[in-house]
């Protein structure tokens, strides 16, 4: 059975904006006991300025500052669906997200977002997507992040603002420890800025796949890579860039048209170059 919930009642307005409970407090509640986020409430909230709602199904329809509340998280849009029993909400045409997700602080906007909360929590971003999720910004066409895994598609600009690097690709798929990257792997398009040194010159690689790892400490790009800093050429099968030294290595190199070294390395903090043959 459908129910139709506005913001007037009898003829009078109850507020500008109707907050609406869907009558269904313990629904929500088990909805929010579902979510592992770091503090949990003892109910969600969903407001909007008209919804609409079937009590034998679980599905709803929210149009007009639709509002929704859950665990430290808030999402804002002008239309939002879902199912209360499924515990999932669609958002479309604008959407704003921002507080809590997995113990991590974001901010993040798009064309059009979904939420699961059924066990593993997990956040689908489309079209436009902007914003923050732990020490990351991201400019992407799609975002997905499920527990401490993500993936984003078109990626135009990722910061990792902890190692302050910043890169981009076709296809990205990583995962999160304490808001922070702790592995990446990038295919199609990567590019990749490092570090700026005592100058302010930032080296610049390009090539087919990255594979990033914290616990390695390095960023291996390869497949016609390509770096340049300052003028300065050099083309390999592949390098490792080191995020906390600031330093290149390329294996099977060719810099700057000297000839085929077995290996180079860049200390791009000092503008040193080694050669080892």
């Amino acid at each position: 059975m459908w129910f139709w919930l506005r913001s007037r009642r009898n003829g009078q307005r109850i507020s500008s904006k109707a907050k609406v409970f869907l009558s269904l407090l313990p629904a929500l509640a088990a909805l929010a006991a579902s979510m592992s986020f770091a503090e949990i409430p003892n109910d969600a909230q969903i407001t909007a300025d008209r919804m609409r709602f079937d009590s034998q199904s679980g599905d709803f329809l929210a149009s007009g500052n639709v509002v929704i509340q859950a665990g430290g998280l808030t999402a804002h849009a002008p239309k939002g669906t879902g199912n209360i029993q499924n515990k999932e909400v669609h958002f479309t045409e604008g959407v704003l997200v921002s507080g809590d997700w997995q113990g991590d602080w974001v901010d993040l906007s798009s064309r059009a977002a979904s939420l699961f909360f059924a066990q593993t929590p997990t956040y689908i971003a489309e079209g436009n997507v902007k914003g923050e999720f732990g020490k990351i910004w991201i400019d992407a066409d799609k975002l997905y992040m499920k527990g401490d895994d993500i993936a984003a598609l078109n990626v135009r600009r990722l910061e990792d603002r902890e190692k302050d690097v910043v890169f981009g690709a076709e296809d990205v798929k990583g995962t999160l420890q304490k808001g922070v990257l702790s592995s990446m792997t990038a295919k199609r398009s990567v590019w990749l800025r490092g570090r700026p040194n005592s100058a302010g010159d930032a080296v610049d690689i390009r090539g087919d796949t990255a594979v990033y790892s914290v616990e390695r400490g390095s960023v291996v790009i390869s497949g016609g890579v390509k770096a340049i800093q300052k003028g300065r050429t050099l083309t390999s099968r592949s390098i490792v860039y080191f995020p906390n030294s600031n330093r290149v290595e390329a294996m099977g190199g060719i810099s700057e048209g000297q000839g085929a070294p077995a290996r180079i390395t860049i200390d791009m903090g000092q503008e040193k170059r080694e050669q080892k043959r």
